[in-house]
């Protein structure tokens, strides 16, 4: 093999690494999430286990919605998964997150009850114990295609 060659497998490796692992969030402490993003505005009660069961349900993302304090959770193309009988707009504005963060705050935070939270500006978070998940993705529209 040449070394041109392997110069370009390497770069068509990393690449492919690179994509497979687009990780949507960040988690933060409760105090450092209160300072970055303001304070709770609403707050919906969801118990960790049905969260957790969500993840699931889907492959990449969960994507989450609060509207008159109800709360609407979306898994991979869109598709409705909490509550289950609930319909949607295509032009409802989501904010996505990785499901491998979402069980990572679940499993670190330790409380039986995550907290979806809206914040300044239709912010998003999910708090669990200590710890709370920002830096979503809305969907749409800056998704072209929604995940």
């Amino acid at each position: 093999m040449s070394k041109y060659q392997a110069i370009i497998i390497s770069i068509i490796f990393i690449c492919s690494i690179s994509y497979s692992q687009n990780i949507v969030g960040k988690i933060y402490t409760n105090a450092e999430a209160n300072s970055l993003f303001g304070p709770v505005k609403i707050s919906v009660e969801i118990s960790s286990s049905q969260l957790n069961n969500l993840t699931f349900q889907t492959t990449n993302y969960l994507m989450f919605r609060i509207l008159s304090g109800n709360l609407t959770i979306l898994a991979d193309k869109r598709m409705v998964i909490y509550p289950v009988n609930s319909t949607i707009n295509p032009q409802d504005v989501f904010r996505y997150l990785s499901v491998s963060l979402i069980r990572k705050i679940i499993n670190n935070g330790n409380s039986s009850v995550t907290l979806i939270e809206e914040r300044n500006n239709g912010i998003i978070t999910l708090t669990n114990g200590i710890y709370t998940l920002e830096e979503s993705v809305l969907c749409p529209p800056f998704v072209i295609k929604c995940i």
